[in-house]
Order: C-alpha cells, then sequence, then structure tokens
C-alpha cells in the first residue's frame, strides 16, 4: 500500500463511490468533482466532461472530452515554507542589448529576481553572447551584494549563442544535487534573449531533442523574449518542450514585473513532474489531444505536463474516433477511456496518481441526447478549432500571403459567428471581436515592419497561451486575477477612469471603470475587457 493510502486515501473500486486517494475514479455523466469536503485535499483536482455524455445506437461520430484542472489554492507560510529553488539566470548580453536601455533594465530586474531568494535557494548566473561565461557559480544565497556587484558590470557585445548559454545554465543547476531531496527542489532555468540565435547550435530540431533530454532530467527551462527581434518560434519551443513558461517583453520596463512573475509561479508551485495520460478502451480507433500542436494515435495519449502553482486553472481536450460498433447497443453504458494523471505534490512531498474513467449512455431516444448536450465542452471544442485555424493564418501571414490571410481570417470570423448563432456564448463572441481587431491589425502593419514583428509576437503568444486552456490575454472579467489584470489597471489608472489598487484583482471597482472606459469609446458596455477594450487601451 502507497503512503498515500497509509494516509487514509483508498480507490473507487473499493468504496463504489467517487473519492480522493491514491487514485480518484471519476464515473463521469455531464460531470463530477471531488466532494467539498475533500476538494482541497489535492494539489490538482481534474473534472472531466463530455460533449455528447448520451449517444445514438449506432452513433460514430467523433466525442469531446473536456479535462479541466484546477490546482489548490495554497498559500505557504513564509520562506522556509515555500519549495527551495535551484535558479539558472541565463542572460543575454549580445550587442542588440544596447538599444533603448535594454542591459540597465535587465540588470534591475535580475537584482530584484536575487532579493527574493534565500539561503534555502541555489543561484547561478550565466551571461552569454558569443563567448559564454559563469558569471556566478551555483551556491546558496547568502549575501546579495557580491552578485549584485557583478551584474552590474554586464555591457553589451558580441553575438548570441542562445543554446550554449541556456545548457550552461542547465549544467550548473545539474551539478548540485545535493541539499534537499530533489523531489521538494525546483529546479528552473530562466532564459532571456532579444536576439536570433546566431552562434553554436542554430537548428530547431537539435535544440528540441536538447530541450526535452533536460526535461527529462527535472530541469525545467522558461523563455523570455525582449523586444522585436527575437525568434519567438524557437522562444516557444524551447519553453513548450522544456515544461516551463514563455514571456513575451515588448518593451524592457516590463522586464522585471515578468521575472517577479516567474518567481512567483516557482514560489507559488503545489505540483511538479506531472504526466497525463488517456487510455482510450476497446472500439476507441483514434485519440487526437487537440488543445496541444501535436496529435497522438490509437494507442493512447500520453505527455508531462508543466507544474501547477496555486489556484492555476488549465484545460486538456480530447478528440475520440469511435468505432460504430461500439454504440451498437442501447440502454447500456460504455467506457470509452481512462484519463490518468500523476504527480509530485510538493506540499506534502508524496506521489499521487489519479484515475477518471470516462463512460457515454447509449439510447435510441433523440430527446435524451439532445437534453444531455453539454455546451461548455461544444464551446471549448469550436473555440479550439478557431484557434487552430487562426494559427494558420498567422503562418500564412507571415509567410507574405496577405490576401490569402486576410481571405482565410474573414471565413473563420463567418464560420465561428455561425457557430454562435445556436449557442450565443460570450467566449465565442469575444473569439469573433477578436478576429476582428486582428484583421485590421493585420491590414495596418502590413507595409511596417517593426510594427508587423510585434503584431505576430503578440498573437503569436494569446494563441500559445490559449493552448492550455488560458485565455486571458483576450478577456478579462471580474474574477480574474493575475499579472493581465494588474496591466489594465495600470491603463485604466493611466486614463483617469480607475482609482483602485493595481494588485491583479478583477473587482467589481475594477469592472465598473471598464464600463465607463467602454461607454467613452463607443463599445460595448458589458464590464469585460475583450479585444476592443484592450486595444483602445494600448494592450492588444
Amino acid at each position: 500500500m502507497s503512503a498515500l493510502e497509509n494516509r487514509g486515501f483508498r480507490v473507487w473500486a473499493q468504496f463504489s463511490a467517487l473519492a480522493l486517494l491514491g487514485a480518484i475514479f471519476c464515473q463521469v455523466a455531464l460531470a463530477k468533482e471531488l466532494p467539498a469536503d475533500l476538494s482541497g485535499t489535492a494539489a490538482v483536482t481534474p473534472l472531466i466532461e463530455i460533449d455528447r455524455p448520451v449517444v445514438m445506437s449506432g452513433d460514430g461520430s467523433p466525442l469531446f472530452v473536456l479535462i479541466r484542472f484546477k490546482a489548490a489554492d495554497f498559500d505557504y507560510h513564509g520562506e522556509t515554507d515555500r519549495p527551495p529553488v535551484h535558479l539558472s539566470l541565463v542572460l543575454d548580453r549580445s550587442g542588440s542589448m544596447e538599444d533603448v536601455g535594454k542591459i540597465e533594465y535587465l540588470k534591475s530586474a535580475a537584482k530584484m529576481a536575487i532579493d527574493r531568494l534565500t539561503p534555502r535557494d541555489r543561484l547561478a548566473i550565466i551571461e552569454y553572447d558569443d563567448v559564454i561565461t559563469v558569471m556566478w557559480p551555483s551556491a546558496p544565497v547568502e549575501s546579495t551584494f557580491p552578485i549584485k556587484r557583478l551584474i552590474d558590470g554586464l555591457e553589451p557585445r558580441g553575438s548570441t549563442n542562445l543554446v550554449g548559454g541556456m545548457m550552461r545554465g542547465v549544467d550548473e543547476i545539474a551539478k548540485h544535487p545535493h541539499g534537499f531531496s530533489s523531489n521538494e527542489v525546483i529546479r528552473r532555468v530562466l532564459l532571456l534573449s532579444d536576439g536570433l540565435a546566431n552562434q553554436g547550435v542554430t537548428d530547431p530540431r537539435e535544440i528540441g531533442r536538447l530541450v526535452r533530454s533536460v526535461k527529462s532530467e527535472g530541469i525545467r527551462i522558461s523563455t523570455m523574449g525582449l523586444g522585436r527581434d527575437y525568434d519567438e518560434d524557437l522562444m516557444q519551443a524551447i519553453a513548450e518542450n522544456g515544461g516551463g513558461n514563455y514571456y513575451y517583453i515588448e518593451h524592457p520596463t516590463q522586464m522585471a514585473r515578468i521575472f517577479e512573475q516567474e518567481l512567483q509561479i516557482l514560489f507559488t508551485t503545489v505540483a511538479k513532474d506531472v504526466t497525463f495520460r488517456f487510455e482510450p478502451s476497446q472500439g476507441i480507433k483514434k485519440v487526437d489531444v487537440v488543445s496541444l500542436a501535436t496529435d497522438t494515435d490509437y494507442d493512447g495519449a500520453a505527455f508531462d505536463m508543466e507544474n501547477f502553482y496555486a489556484g492555476e486553472s488549465r484545460a486538456v481536450l480530447l478528440r475520440l474516433e469511435p468505432d460504430q460498433e461500439i454504440f451498437r447497443e442501447k440502454d447500456t453504458i460504455v467506457d470509452v477511456g481512462t484519463v490518468s494523471l500523476s504527480y509530485f505534490d510538493v506540499r506534502t512531498g508524496q506521489e499521487a496518481t489519479f484515475n477518471g474513467n470516462v463512460t457515454v449512455e447509449v439510447t435510441d431516444s433523440e430527446v435524451a441526447v439532445a437534453n444531455a448536450l453539454n455546451n461548455e465542452v461544444i464551446v471549448e471544442a469550436r473555440l479550439v478549432a478557431a484557434e487552430k485555424r487562426h494559427a494558420d493564418i498567422i503562418t500564412q501571414y507571415e509567410s507574405g500571403n496577405y490576401e490569402a490571410a486576410d481571405d482565410m481570417i474573414a471565413l473563420l470570423e463567418q464560420d465561428v459567428t455561425q457557430q454562435n448563432a445556436s449557442l450565443k456564448d460570450a467566449r465565442l463572441a469575444n473569439k469573433i471581436e477578436a478576429l476582428r481587431v486582428e484583421r485590421a491589425q493585420m491590414a495596418r502593419v502590413a507595409s511596417a515592419p517593426a510594427d508587423r514583428s510585434a503584431y505576430l509576437k503578440s498573437t503569436k503568444q494569446r494563441l500559445y497561451k490559449a493552448q492550455q486552456g488560458k485565455r486571458n490575454l483576450y478577456r478579462l472579467q471580474t474574477g480574474d486575477k493575475g499579472l493581465e489584470v494588474e496591466r489594465l489597471q495600470q491603463a485604466l489608472t493611466d486614463v483617469g477612469h480607475y482609482a483602485g489598487p493595481v494588485d491583479g484583482i478583477y473587482s467589481q471597482e475594477l469592472e465598473n471603470a471598464v464600463q465607463t472606459f467602454q461607454t467613452e469609446q463607443a463599445l460595448t458596455q458589458d464590464g469585460v475587457a475583450g479585444p476592443a477594450t484592450m486595444q483602445a487601451l494600448g494592450l492588444y
């Protein structure tokens, strides 16, 4: 019996009811989640939903399964309570960092990050251009003064050996596994660059292989792209393959806050080494993880997920292709597969595993099928499909096929509008608004290379976040929290419509301020900061 079971956890099969144990079995209809008295126990709570939980006998059309994950909103009490961090700051000092004072903002951001660390944490600092230097070998942060003095000496020079700098940062972390159990430590490389990788390893496939190898060793890589001249596709790919986060820093003044955001994520990590798996039942011909860039075959879907931090929400969408024979017999419950999630619970120091059976009911009643439709999953499937088409449009646009891209985005807007005629969902309406705003932006920046680069980086970041079910880069509303809400609060403060705290909480006061601004700008007055509102504030 596992340690979790010894602490009172039991599997569903032993109790014939949903319970949180070493494993959780969810017998899914429309949606079932953990009982309220247990929901705070798990570091990550899954909620499984199906678009058609009741299907017609003989129906062989695809099923969509949506798995929402909610991380416990856990509050660490004091520096010694949070997990220790082994961090490598890999800082670009190439010649382009001299522009618009980038290097000075980098120094300030790096020193701020250093101030957040304690002697329980280890820090390494690597500077790179075409030469790679370990400025500060990995060591406990006993005193910040000598580290900051070295940071102050950074000066721009040379070209960009991005991968060489990144791997030196990895090496510094890998040298020092001792001090804590490796499971307890959050090990992260934070890579910043403002230019193209033009020295050392530059082949994307080789870079991907290196990053995946690093992740398998328990070291995750987050990337920060600064300005308009770096390769956002490479930086996103490193973060995605490296199990970290990707940030587009439009202006150097944002750098310190982005550093702080990444550290906050590290400090509030509740689950790490997260693995998702879906095992299809016999009769399911194919499984696609449609919320990711890659598909999987009928053997099932399995992939590593990024660490979860406190209060975070995330989603995975699956598309299942059933054999018609699986739903032949009416008035039966059919098992279509099992969702599994395993992770290390940073709070308890224990491994945790969850398993959820996904079932559908077979009927010959069209009324029963219609009444059971789950619009939440249907809308999510429509959004994911629209975002994939949107990504294809951006590829066309980036290649210079402006007319084709315009035709494609107009058709996508039309299709989503038709879909939403019956669904009448605010999220789809918001996507339609985003397509309209972006179509106008695409036309406006087509002949301006610098503005076009900024547009591409912004929209790619929005699509990157949307893959994880996070759409707060183009839709913010009451109840939302985080850095994007902070930016909204500051923008409304700057135009004189908001006088409340810039605390990252979308309050009623902020909603009122948004509505006032929308009235002034002749926008839809719904208190939701969608693309048109964000664009009017310079945030989109």
